[in-house]
């Protein structure tokens, strides 16, 4: 149902509006239109304040909760739920919010893209069911609006003889387009407002621009709410009357406009309000304010076939801001009718002119000019009188060649001149003009020739700020075409101190990128269609950088880059980079910079083998969904920190050890949730070494650090800690000096191949990011080979299950360790069929290695284990579950495990009576070394452990064990050592003794107290003889 009040401003319309809010009101949701757009979000605003809880006595206008949205900064759906939640407060909300938008970072999920959270929507629902509530929407989305995605948010709107509302609108920001209203869906009521007379446009006008200074940006605030109306007005005015003949450039120039012509004082002001002010073409209600704009001039100059130079207005000395455009028409018609067009409705009354050269006599307030397609003698142009001009503009204009050329004797008028923009227009600057132009700040040149360029490379203006030199072209008899010849900048740019933004976009014969080092304040520089460029080197460019662009292969510059190679490390301020159409590049080195993402699929880059991403602490994401396109051999990824210089190769990658120095390419990350962009990379390159490390690990390089940074600290496994603090170190030393062996043998290097593809290894240093995430592991767990976890406080189990391709598995010091390995009830797997050694050192709470008791084991999982080494786990009751053999198991060495009871307990999968009667063979062991194990019964829970090849043992402070595997098979001149106290051996099974030679320790006395420090500590030196 559509309606329309009559209301002279904002508070007479709130008055109308809050009728509609009663709750006898049988309307639920309200659509709020303004004034032909304008005044709607200041109205909504004022009713929500008006109804503050607490501050209306009239019940039917009572609501126990007023949620106040304001979306007219669209970012998404989520953003919007997000402010609901706000609004109630619920607890948790910012985190969970926090915590799906950052997941949605690594995700590469755009902003705009985010949905609802179902669980807050819940939580939404919930609050409000119970209460009475009223919803002000200010909507700033282009999309529609229904009750189901009100719904969808948990606003339960609907509720029966509650009186819920929701009174909402599309516009705010001057959002005026009349077409946004198709998209207001089952609103129960469309109301709109209207004025009784003419007379209040500019008020409300000022309470739109109100809207926008105090409910944008802080910079903004800044600016009074009519010079913000102003700023909106000349934009509306200008495209109103001249659009479709002239080109503004509003993303480049509106900031410079407004500035020029006076409006407001600072551009970068002037720029923020540009980037939240709506720009719509369909502008009602303007053509009541026109006459607050007749220093603002837009017209054409019009020249007809049949008819010849047509009339041009002379300029008022009023007139601030003057853009002409030259408009050839061929027909009569057409030549009468534009004429009328802009004699009657689109121009203001002037005194017209047969040609330019007084047109702007005599004119004092002049400070913006801007000729399109004009003619003109460029020896002395008729805006010479003008010594107010603040910008100048010229664009396709052409010089009017004379016999007798007249020499300017003074170019005062660019004095004061801020900006200079030229377009296609070579327009040569004398000297002379030059020592003029000292105030300029900001210079754009436009399909200017190669030879008329040398006037801008030998302006050193320190005032320069922006500086654009783009699609430098010849100029040809048969036209006018790109630039063929090698395009040089033969400018350092050292003095333009203050420089800001460089464009040299569509300078395709540019091969050498300039020299920008000494440009300090540079923070933007684009080279899109620079497609002749070699390479970008980082000498070249200022550490200051914050936007890097080189766009080719596109719509606009449909040709593909050149440039082979670039490097933008040690630009610390890096934050955005925007590439694509580089299929030639084969390095690229990001190192040191701030950037959040990183698009591959874009860059095209198929020839890529070299990718360095070293002290990029901020990066989130790479899209990178074709291995096969780049290949990348070597990839650096480190999101650390970078060395202060800049330079990568004194980046340090700090948890890269000795042993990982072998790995091609290394990926560092705090965050594991990067790895997710990084997996198709592992699975499909050679030698990748990835490491998950917190920010706070000290990984500072020590004496041995190598050139590339990577450390190369030995691993100090020699020594037991236990024992080398205790009151009898020297003892031990005596006896180890003795011992052919030292107590704990060393882990077994990595098994790295020369020729095996697709190796990757896995350090996890702290897995508190990985708390709730461990599908990003489970990415990896059929690739790695390589597994080594260490010092992690937060993991209690290590994610996945399988773990398919793991040859090589390392963990220590995690005390929160309960069970290593999980397998999931529903499986049965072949897992860890390629495990070869398993070392696992400090678990101090966890129980079992692998939790697989009660479930079927596959005939192929651990079918290649050679080696089980474990130390210091206190608590850890078995090791493996097992019902089959082990055909390749060599060495078992158990230690300080003071709880544990069974090596290789029953795997109770079938009946308890079946296992018990189940005898599992070793038939390559060859070494057991078993100390300080109080509580070991057995090394197999069931019937029978076969090892025919089984060469020593060793065994100290193991009281409870009594059976030793059966050898029978054995030569008897080849009997088992076992290295043993005394006090074992006479306690072990006859059977046992008579399979078995025992040697004595080479420094055995009479055995002290079981339990003693000394004696546990004197009987560790035990050696294993290879």
């Amino acid at each position: 149902m559509d309606e329309v009040i009559t209301a002279e401003n904002v508070a007479e319309a709130v008055d109308s509006i809050i009728d509609k809010l009663k709750k006898s009101d049988v309307s639920n949701v309200i659509y709020f239109d303004g004034w032909e757009g304008l005044g709607a979000s200041a109205v909504l605003r004022a009713v929500a304040k008006r109804l503050t809880p607490g501050q209306i006595a009239d019940p039917e206008l009572k609501f126990e909760k007023i949620i106040h949205n304001d979306c007219l900064m669209w970012k998404s759906r989520r953003e919007m739920q997000r402010k609901i939640a706000e609004e109630l407060e619920i607890s948790q909300a910012k985190y969970i919010f926090d915590k799906q938008d950052e997941d949605d970072d690594f995700s590469w999920i755009n902003e705009s893209s985010r949905d609802i959270i179902d669980d807050i929507a819940r939580e939404i629902n919930d609050i409000l069911m119970s209460q009475r509530f009223l919803v002000v929407f200010h909507n700033g989305s282009d999309d529609e609006m229904k009750m189901t995605d009100v719904g969808n948010f948990g606003l339960p709107i609907n509720q029966k003889f509650k009186g819920n509302k929701m009174l909402w609108t599309f516009r705010g920001r001057f959002r005026l387009n009349n077409k946004i209203q198709d998209k207001v869906q089952d609103a129960d009521v469309f109301l709109s407002a209207k004025f009784p007379d003419k007379n209040h446009w500019w008020d409300i006008l000022c309470v739109e621009a109100e809207e926008v200074a105090f409910n944008t940006c802080p910079e903004i605030a800044k600016l009074d709410k009519k010079q913000i109306a102003l700023c909106w007005l000349y934009i509306s005015k200008l495209n109103y009357v001249g659009s479709g003949i002239i080109d503004y450039d509003w993303t480049i120039h509106a900031s410079n406009y407004w500035v020029c012509d006076g409006i407001i004082q600072e551009l970068d002001i002037g720029d923020a309000l540009y980037q939240v002010m709506r720009q719509d073409s369909d502008d009602p209600g303007l053509h009541y304010l026109m006459r607050n704009t007749d220093n603002w001039i837009s017209t054409s100059h019009v020249f007809s076939g049949n008819y010849g130079f047509l009339p041009v207005p002379k300029v008022a000395n009023t007139v601030s801001s003057f853009f002409l455009a030259a408009h050839q028409v061929d027909t009569e018609e057409d030549t009468l009718g534009l004429l009328a067009y802009f004699s009657a409705s689109k121009l203001n009354t002037a005194k017209f002119l047969q040609d330019f050269n007084d047109m702007f006599q005599p004119t004092k307030n002049l400070r913006v000019l801007k000729l399109s397609r004009c003619r003109f003698r460029f020896s002395s142009p008729p805006f010479l009188c003008c010594r107010t001009l603040r910008f100048l503009g010229l664009d396709k204009c052409l010089d009017l060649e004379t016999d007798a050329r007249e020499e300017v004797q003074s170019w005062t008028c660019l004095y004061k001149l801020w900006v200079l923009d030229l377009r296609y227009t070579n327009w040569v600057f004398s000297q002379q003009m030059i020592d003029k132009m000292v105030n300029v700040r900001e210079l754009n040149v436009e399909g200017l020739s190669p030879d008329n360029l040398s006037h801008v490379w030998g302006w050193q203006s320190k005032n320069i700020r922006k500086l654009r030199v783009m699609k430098t072209i010849d100029q040809e008899s048969e036209g006018i075409k790109e630039a063929k010849d090698t395009f040089t900048l033969t400018s350092s740019f050292s003095q333009m101190e203050k420089m800001e933004i460089l464009d040299l976009s569509g300078n395709s014969a540019m091969q050498a990128f300039p020299d920008l080092s000494k440009a300090e304040c540079l923070k933007t520089v684009t080279v899109d269609g620079c497609v002749g460029l070699e390479s970008v080197s980082r000498r070249n460019l200022p550490a200051s950088i914050e936007v890097f662009s080189l766009v080719a292969a596109s719509e606009q510059y449909p040709n593909a880059a050149n440039i082979t190679s670039m490097s933008l490390c040690g630009c610390r301020r890096l934050k955005k980079l925007v590439l694509s159409g580089l299929p030639n590049i084969e390095e690229l080195d990001l190192c040191g910079t701030l950037l959040e993402q990183l698009d591959l699929d874009a860059m095209q880059a198929r020839k890529l083998r070299r990718l360095l991403l070293l002290g990029c602490l901020y990066l989130r994401a790479i899209r990178w969904s074709d291995a096969r396109r780049p290949q990348v051999e070597e990839l650096l990824v480190d999101t650390f920190g970078a060395h202060p210089d800049g330079n990568h190769r004194q980046h340090s990658l700090p948890p890269v050890q000795e042993d990982d120095k072998s790995f091609q390419s290394h990926i560092v990350v705090i965050d594991p949730r990067l790895l997710l962009s990084l997996n198709i990379f592992a699975r499909t390159s050679r030698f990748v070494h990835c490491c998950i490390s917190p920010a706070s690990a000290d990984h500072s390089k020590g004496e041995g650090a190598s050139e590339q940074g990577v450390s190369k600290q030995p691993w100090n496994g020699h020594a037991d800690p236990k024992i080398s603090m205790n009151n009898y170190k020297d003892i031990f030393d005596t006896v180890v000096e003795l011992s052919v062996a030292p107590l704990i043998c060393p882990c077994p290097p990595l098994p790295l191949e020369s020729n095996c593809k697709g190796s990757c290894k896995v350090d996890i240093i702290s897995g508190e990011k990985l708390q709730g995430y461990n599908n990003i592991l489970g990415v990896f767990t059929d690739i790695v080979d390589s597994l080594n976890i260490h010092d992690d406080i937060y993991m209690t189990s290590v994610p996945g299950s399988n773990w398919g391709w793991l040859k090589w598995c390392r963990i220590e010091k995690c005390p929160k360790l309960h069970s290593v390995f999980q397998l999931r009830d529903h499986e049965q797997p072949i897992a860890f069929s390629w495990l070869e050694t398993f070392w696992a050192s400090e678990l101090l709470t966890a129980q079992s290695i692998w939790n697989i008791e009660f479930k079927p084991v596959h005939v192929d999982s651990f079918k290649k284990l050679q080696y089980i080494h474990l130390d210091s786990c206190p608590r850890l009751i078995h090791v493996l579950p097992l019902s089959k053999n082990l055909p390749c198991l060599e060495i078992i060495q158990i230690l300080y495990c003071t709880s544990l009871i069974s090596v290789f307990p029953l795997n109770t999968a079938n009946s308890k009576e079946a296992a018990t009667n189940e005898s599992v063979n070793f038939p390559k062991l060859r070494h057991i070394h078993l100390h300080d194990l109080p509580n070991l019964n057995g090394i197999y829970e069931g019937k029978t452990m076969s090892a025919p090849k089984l060469e020593t043992v060793m065994i100290r402070g193991c009281w409870k064990l009594r059976h030793l595997p059966d050898v029978t098979g054995l030569l008897e001149s080849r009997q088992p050592i076992v290295d043993c106290e005394k006090d074992w051996w006479d306690n072990l099974d006859g059977y046992n003794q008579s399979l078995y030679q025992r040697r004595s320790a080479q420094h055995y006395k009479k055995a002290l107290p079981k339990g003693s420090i000394l004696r546990s500590h004197l009987s560790t030196c035990i050696y294993i003889l290879a």
